[in-house]
């Protein structure tokens, strides 16, 4: 009697460790290992509870993501709603289908080939970074990863043929902010970025914003920068990958840098090669500075590192409540050659004007 007591009290406590392991392990791979875990702890913001009730993890059934299509392209787009699995997802081990506060183009691919070249689980143009000189910025959810806008409340809705996303003139800081979304022909995606800041507290008062576009290739991590005549440019690679074996798990470390063009820019504007395929990113200003972090795609605890092709923008002072910002245009096409993105792009800032 007294073995089988033991026996039933054994296998209680073992159900209870099982069950406690489960736990910690589904909430460690959650936010991508333990370094990573303690990084984000680290990177929380001090209220480490505050949350913002109109941003909400919700089940990926409800996804809100609205699509937007061309003659190739698929393309959706989401506001700061994170997606949790469904129950049956083998997704269900990491916690989520795309993470809260990944607002922006969440997933593009070629209909023919059928390729999303965004990062799982994050996006593409999310407002990451932002930094206004002598301005107070208001409390990030706490939720939300590396990053300002991703944990501010974003509204997103169809307008005029594309898709708004907008955050509104926000208590503490002012900031009113807003990305639109709009195609513009077979291949290609444009965007509108507007701030308008209703607050300054100092003469001059310096502005930075940054947005991350993560990238689900590994292919070739170089991005191709113009230099020399904006007419006929060279157009030179910048970026390297890390020193690592893709795909080998034992003894990762993961690491990541930062690369910038070499040269000063003849124009705004970049590609990337994607196997067969040619991601192009163009602006209409240029203060607007591409740069590139060759594992900045990640999930730093796999031994498969994309990059991330992102962009910044800067500028020495604004005028308070007045709009300004830039326009941009994404195309994914069949490569072909470096001179006809130097066309396309000298095509489209004809447009604009």
């Amino acid at each position: 009697m007294r073995h089988g007591k033991l026996s039933v009290l054994q296998n209680s406590l073992r159900h209870t460790m099982e069950e406690s392991m489960f736990s910690r392990r589904f909430l460690i791979l959650g936010v991508a290992g333990t370094t990573a875990a303690q990084a984000f702890q680290k990177s929380t913001p001090e209220v480490k509870t505050f949350q913002y009730d109109s941003l909400q993890w919700v089940d990926e059934r409800q996804d809100p993501s609205i699509t937007l299509e061309t003659d190739e392209l698929m393309v959706k787009v989401i506001d700061n709603t994170g997606l949790r699995p469904r129950p049956e997802s083998a997704w269900m081990e990491q916690g989520y289908s795309h993470h809260f506060g990944y607002h922006g183009i969440r997933a593009l691919w070629n209909k023919e080939e059928r390729r999303n070249i965004v990062a799982p689980f994050f996006s593409w143009l999310n407002l990451q970074n932002l930094k206004v000189e002598g301005l107070e910025l208001d409390p990030v959810d706490s939720r939300a990863r590396f990053g300002i806008g991703r944990g501010w409340p974003i509204q997103m809705k169809k307008d005029s043929g594309g898709i708004l996303l907008k955050i509104s003139k926000m208590p503490v800081s002012g900031v009113e902010y807003s990305l639109f979304l709009l195609p513009s022909g077979p291949d290609s995606l444009d965007f509108t970025i507007t701030f308008v800041l209703h607050k300054k507290r100092q003469n001059p008062a310096s502005f930075f914003a940054s947005w991350p576009c993560y990238m689900s290739t590994f292919d070739e991590v170089q991005l191709y920068s113009p230099s020399g005549d904006p007419r006929t440019p060279f157009w030179e690679p910048f970026g390297e990958p890390e020193p690592f074996v893709i795909g080998e798990p034992v003894g990762f470390v993961h690491s990541q840098r930062t690369f910038s063009p070499r040269q000063i820019p003849a124009f705004p504007a970049v590609y990337g090669r994607i196997g067969s395929r040619v991601l192009a990113m163009m602006t209409s200003r240029p203060e607007v500075k591409f740069f590139l972090v060759n594992a900045g795609g990640h999930r730093p605890y796999l031994p498969v590192q994309n990059p991330a092709w992102d962009f910044s923008f800067n500028l020495p002072d604004y005028n308070p409540g007045q709009a300004f910002g830039f326009r941009g245009r994404i195309i994914y096409k069949t490569w072909r050659r470096a001179d006809e993105i130097t066309g396309r792009f000298q095509q489209w800032k004809k447009s604009l004007a």
